[in-house]
């Protein structure tokens, strides 16, 4: 039976809870003498409370009082329908899910108010972002530091419902104001996509320094954390707070607790390694205490004599007077504990229970002296003047500099630059009617007039003032100067890099066409190599460089000298100490040179000769491979069909005869590991990332994948 709303109230006064499960009413205990139906009919009857009794007239009142009979009477007869009962753990065995299937959920692990205002102590650098209009303006504030306090301050169901209260606010003018003294002009709508709590509205559009801060929140002063098992189902605490465990298994577990009243609760179930298993259901049954119904049959009577005392008591006033003081007295009877029943369905049978019992409520607050703005104090601000939907620039003290005429202002990467964003005209020919055109313009210094940029994006911001600029879309791009405003190196290069401090491009208009060749330039706008090589790359202080008919590669510092002898093109890069490999065009003999382009005494009687990887060089002779240390000593006999590049500690390789059965060995050719026979690898220089792909045992289509240390890292079909 559902209980209405009336009868809630009563209840209330009286602190006893009768839950509603499946339209069923639930409750655990069996009292005798409870009222028989009173029998009233619909005229004799006037629904409310107590709160208005007073202002009845005596007929009034008595129908008043037979309600509250009745509707006392029908919760003490949903009482005793039901009866003790006698508990016990009861156990299920099933087996639980594999490891590997379950889902957790994050362990809880609750702030006291006491610890929750220590962790407030330490926060720094909150800040606020700012939007100005003609007219007002809005900060939002950027509360992210805090939010895994708060998570930690409630419960995993109810977070924190902190509140954002501004207090002093101090403006990039120098000038300060009460928040209290500000208003927010009623044409301005805070984003909806900000929470309430995050975003302020005020009626001055000065560009704000930092505001002062009181956050108010909710927290939990203290709790208890009580754990059961199948070993002890049951606590029961020195206030006389129970807990015991009732079912544990097939994935599940109930728990009755008898709690404080105004107490909230925590369950979770943990696993044997202590974490949290995810729940995916759960119901609870709250029910009155002894005392609770004891003190609900005394409230009945008290009705009862109170109509029996209608004739004396003589207007709705006194009856309500004296209601009242029966209630006061019997709220002291009722007792601070509820009975609780609650059930879960968890992934898999959990090997504990634990339940945090947190105490009430209670309201702090904190204070953060100074929030600042992320826009940094600048010369002239954004703002947007609602009226025309348009922005301008205004000064430190909401004055316009620039009347708002763009559609939208964008920052840039460089100081006092904007993108402008205008709408196309209708007489333009490549315009929709809904198109935008834009431009990309700077304030002078000391000026509030723009001034228009030969380029209309920054690629790329470098060190002490210089931007990598592009003219448009696909269009050249040119080194430029933004503290003199003057360009390094002109806009007529495509598929720039910026490698340390060497301008890598090739010459050209468009990056969608094949055109020109690849020069290097410093960033100070001197040549290092003519733009004359089919491609040029940066390494460890070296440029490698490639000519335009790709027959040669050369290796040049940065100077621009050029370090392999004449007639001999270099093969890989100077990687630390070890030398780089160089062979003779015309002879094709293999050398390898140092630094300084000198060459090495190391012979090199082989048809093949890789560059040095971690100390080692793969060579070959007849189609035998072999490798070589840094002294050019033959520490790997050429016996192998197939050599790859040594890794840090190992190098995989075929033995000669042994078809694709891979194997590991160390750089003194001492076997490893077998891995099995593989199908494809990912072998990288001077590295230790390598991939080995090994066909599965049997016929299958599985195979396996080994890491350069001969670790498995992965099974595949």
């Amino acid at each position: 039976m559902n209980l209405t709303q009336p009868r809630l109230r009563l209840l209330s006064i009286l602190s006893v809870i009768v839950l509603v499960i499946g339209g069923m009413s639930y409750a655990l205990f069996r009292h005798s003498g409870a009222p028989q139906d009173e029998g009233f009919v619909a005229g004799e009857i006037n629904e409310g409370g107590l709160e208005d009794i007073g202002t009845l007239a005596l007929p009034e009142v008595e129908k008043r009082l037979n309600y509250l009979l009745q509707d006392t009477g029908q919760t003490l007869r949903s009482l005793e329908l039901v009866s003790d009962a006698q508990l016990s753990l009861s156990i299920e065995t099933s087996e639980s899910a594999g490891e590997q299937s379950l889902q957790y959920e994050p362990l809880f692990v609750p702030f006291t108010s006491a610890q929750l205002k220590a962790e407030l102590a330490t926060i720094q650098g909150l800040r606020f972002a700012q939007r100005l209009f003609a007219d007002g303006s809005e900060a939002r504030l950027d509360t992210s530091s805090l939010d895994p306090l708060w998570k930690r301050a409630g419960t995993p169901d109810e977070p924190v419902a902190e509140r954002y209260l501004p207090q002093r606010l101090r403006f990039r003018d120098g000038s300060e104001k009460a928040f209290a003294e500000l208003k927010a002009p009623p044409e301005i709508e805070s984003d909806d996509m900000i929470a309430s709590h995050d975003a302020f509205l005020i009626d001055v559009n000065k560009p704000l320094a930092s505001i002062g801060l009181t956050v108010a929140y909710r927290s939990y002063p203290a709790f208890r954390k009580v754990q059961l098992d199948k070993d002890q189902p049951k606590v029961t605490l020195d206030d006389g707070q129970s807990f015991q465990l009732t079912a544990l298994g097939d994935a599940s577990a109930s728990v009755r607790l008898s709690t404080p009243k105004s107490s909230t609760f925590v369950v979770q179930g943990l696993d044997g390694t202590g974490k949290a298993l995810y729940s995916n259901g759960s119901s609870s049954r709250t029910f009155p205490s002894e005392s609770d119904i004891a003190a609900l049959q005394d409230y009945y009577q008290a009705l009862q004599q109170t109509k029996d005392d209608l004739k004396q008591l003589k207007t709705g006033q006194a009856v309500q007077q004296q209601l009242e003081r029966l209630t006061e007295a019997l709220v002291a009877q009722v007792g601070p504990l509820k009975n609780t029943e609650v059930g879960y369905q968890f992934e898999a049978t959990p090997q504990r229970i634990v339940i945090h019992v947190l105490e009430p409520l209670e309201d702090n607050s904190v204070e953060f002296g100074q929030v600042d703005n992320v826009l940094a104090p600048q010369a002239r601000y954004i703002a947007l003047d609602r009226g025309t939907e348009r922005y301008g620039f205004i000064d430190e003290a909401g004055q316009w500099l620039t009347k708002p005429r763009w559609v939208q202002i964008q920052d840039s990467l460089m100081a006092d630059a904007y993108t402008l964003f205008s709408a196309a005209k209708p007489s333009d020919p490549e315009s929709d009617g809904q198109a935008l055109r834009s431009q990309f313009a700077y304030f002078p210094a000391g000026g509030n007039k723009l001034v228009d940029l030969p380029f209309e994006y920054i690629a790329e911001a470098l060190s002490d003032g210089l931007l990598l600029v592009e003219r448009e879309t696909n269009g050249p791009y040119g080194l430029y100067d933004a503290r003199k405003h003057r360009f390094i190196l002109p806009m007529k290069f495509v598929n720039p890099t910026v490698a340390g401090k060497v301008f890598i491009a090739r010459l050209g208009k468009r990056t969608d066409l094949m055109e020109g060749l690849y020069g290097a330039y410093s960033l100070e706008g001197k040549e290092i190599l003519p733009a004359q090589f089919s491609g040029i790359e940066h390494s460890e202080g070296y440029l490698y460089a490639s000519s335009a008919d790709r027959t040669r590669q050369d290796v040049y510092n940065l100077d621009g000298k050029r370090i392999n002898p004449e007639g001999y093109n270099t093969s890989g890069r100077f990687v630390g100490q070890q030398p780089l490999l160089v062979q003779e065009v015309k002879s094709k003999k293999f050398a390898f040179i140092n630094r300084q382009g000198a060459r090495l005494p190391i012979k090199l009687p082989y048809d093949e000769v890789e560059p040095f990887s971690n100390g080692m060089a793969v060579v070959g002779r007849d189609g035998s491979y072999g490798a070589i240390d840094l002294a050019g000593r033959l520490k790997v006999p050429l016996e192998y069909d197939r050599l790859n590049a040594f890794q840090t500690r190992y190098a995989a390789a075929t033995r000669a005869g042994g078809g694709s059965a891979l194997v590991l060995i160390s750089q003194d050719n001492k076997l490893f590991k077998k891995l099995g026979s593989y199908t494809s690898m990912k072998v990288p220089d001077n590295g230790n990332e390598a991939r080995y792909y090994v066909r599965g045992p049997g016929d299958s289509d599985e195979y396996l994948v080994y890491d350069a240390d001969g670790n498995l890292v992965k099974e595949g079909g």
